[in-house]
């Protein structure tokens, strides 16, 4: 790692846009999307250095992307895909079936395992269902089940199905060195926490990117972002939480700067350490509920670049979403519900990571949260900490305060990973969510075809968890990204991904 940051040590300096053949691009991301060889991914799919077997569209519909096609059979227990013709690694490699196979079975072998990213430690049935058997047939890739999944490509999608030459790959599961994809950009530099070089794939399958270098440089300090795409250090501001909802006005009334809006699937989330006092008492979760003004945190903290959230799943899921479901701001119910359990011992804890104070305004959001819990008789106090997992595995929080995403098309990851009474993370950072019920609909949902009766199923889920209350939605938030207008071609999906490969000089 130290060789890596001295190779990259004389990478700055260069003006945006000015490589020696003139077709580099400079930007700048809040976070690292490069984690390193013991990563389950290694780099975030945004690099494009990598490739899934199936994406996502504008609505989270699961789309073809190494798999050309794919068909199910026996009752949602055997799905083929077929892979798309003349890809090449950026090693030169073909890309076959069985190359693909030998990347579920890392994933398989190696789960559970943590990621900077999207992390497999909730085991990988969350994304492939019970697998019987994964093999290549005839150049097609099969997955036999024992039990039925009703939308597999849509859990694929993204992530789950990141598919690298198993050359990259060394026994453990790590990555023998760096990473070969299939995708338009290949890593060729990396110095941790401040940033990636990316070089174009000469093998790359599609057409040539535009750009023959692009740096993406780390710059977790949103006014720091900003003041280097105004001084022209960079070229764009790229990544969930690229700028801060306040900001986004500004840099858009900059006629020199393209501000992108496009909706996604983050949700900012207020979940509950139900696994002791005082949120263990239904009416304390429903008060610290109806306390809480979503529509003044969507509107002025973050600037209206969110919706006011109801219902656990974000319109971005479509009609999975159940539209039925409101959330009230009652104050006065909420001081009935503290007098009638009984006020807490002490300030309840809010939990904020300072990562995320740098992608959205939660240090304000926070405070807010805190004045509206002790209107309603509930004392609070905010913290914030660098390491979030291991205060909430310390069971040391009550109110947790982040934003969600899935890596894939299917809200069934939230559900499983988030919920299920044997989730992972409703276990160790003790949430102490447990409900049969929950459990079996969340089960029956994942083996239905049929699109109606799923839907049904998913707004029955929905309408549990808003009266349960084990995480709430606050607000379902856009992601504003900016480039400058010299930057053409810029496109942002539902799951906050740029496409590099599209960026390209304006003419």
């Amino acid at each position: 790692m130290a060789l890596l940051g001295m190779t990259l040590a004389g990478c700055g300096g260069q003006a945006p846009g000015a490589g020696e053949d003139g077709t580099q691009l400079t930007l700048a991301a809040p976070r690292d999307l490069v984690a390193g060889p013991a990563d389950p991914y290694y780099t975030h799919q945004t690099l494009r250095v990598w490739e899934p077997l199936v994406t996502v569209d504008d609505r989270l519909r699961p789309v073809p992307a190494l798999a050309a096609s794919w068909a199910v059979a026996d009752g949602g227990r055997r799905w083929t895909f077929t892979l798309r013709e003349g890809v090449r690694f950026s090693d030169g490699t073909p890309l076959t079936a069985e190359a693909a196979v030998a990347n579920v079975e890392r994933f398989l072998r190696i789960a559970p395992r943590q990621s900077a990213f999207f992390s497999l430690d909730a085991g990988m049935e969350a994304a492939y269902g019970k697998v019987a058997d994964v093999r290549a047939e005839g150049g097609k890739v099969v997955f036999d089940l024992k039990e039925a999944v009703a939308d597999l490509p849509g859990r694929l999608a993204g992530f789950y199905s990141m598919i690298q030459s198993p050359k990259a790959f060394a026994a453990s599961g790590d990555f023998a060195g760096k990473p070969v994809g299939t995708g338009p950009y290949t890593l060729v530099e990396w110095a941790k926490g401040q940033r990636a070089v990316l070089a174009a794939n000469p093998h790359y399958y599609g057409a040539a990117p535009a750009y023959d270098k692009i740096v993406v440089r780390v710059i977790p300090d949103a006014n720091a972002r900003v003041a280097a795409l105004r001084a022209g250090e960079v070229d764009g501001l790229i990544d969930k939480g690229a700028l801060l909802p306040g900001q986004v006005a500004a840099v858009a009334g900059d006629g020199g700067f393209r501000v992108v809006r496009s909706p996604s699937v983050l949700t900012h989330y207020l979940t509950f350490n139900a696994s002791r006092k005082p949120f263990s008492d239904a009416r304390l979760r429903e008060a610290a509920d109806l306390a809480v003004d979503r529509r003044a945190i969507a509107a002025k903290l973050l600037a209206g670049t969110a919706e006011a959230g109801a219902g656990f799943l974000s319109p971005a899921f479509g009609d999975l979403a159940d539209p039925g479901i409101t959330a009230a701001h009652d104050p006065g119910r909420a001081r009935e519900l503290v007098a009638a359990a009984g006020p807490p011992a002490g300030p309840v804890t809010i939990l904020i990571s300072s990562a995320e104070t740098g992608q959205f305004p939660y240090t304000d959001i926070a405070e807010v949260l805190r004045v509206s819990l002790e209107q309603v008789g509930l004392p609070a106090k905010v913290t914030v900490a660098e390491a979030t997992k291991s205060v909430m595995e310390a069971g040391d929080y009550d109110l947790f305060l982040s934003a969600y995403s899935v890596p894939n098309g299917d809200a069934d990851y939230l559900f499983r990973r988030f919920l299920r009474s044997d989730a992972s993370w409703n276990v160790e950072r003790r949430l102490g969510y447990r409900n049969a019920r929950f459990d079996e609909l969340v089960d029956q949902a994942a083996a239905l075809t049929d699109p109606a009766a799923r839907r049904e199923l998913y707004h029955r889920i929905q309408r549990l968890l808003a009266t349960d209350r084990p995480m709430i939605a606050l607000a379902y938030q856009d992601n504003p990204i900016v480039t400058t207008t010299e930057v053409s071609g810029v496109t942002q999906n539902v799951a906050y991904i740029v496409d590099l490969g599209k960026l390209a000089p304006r003419k």
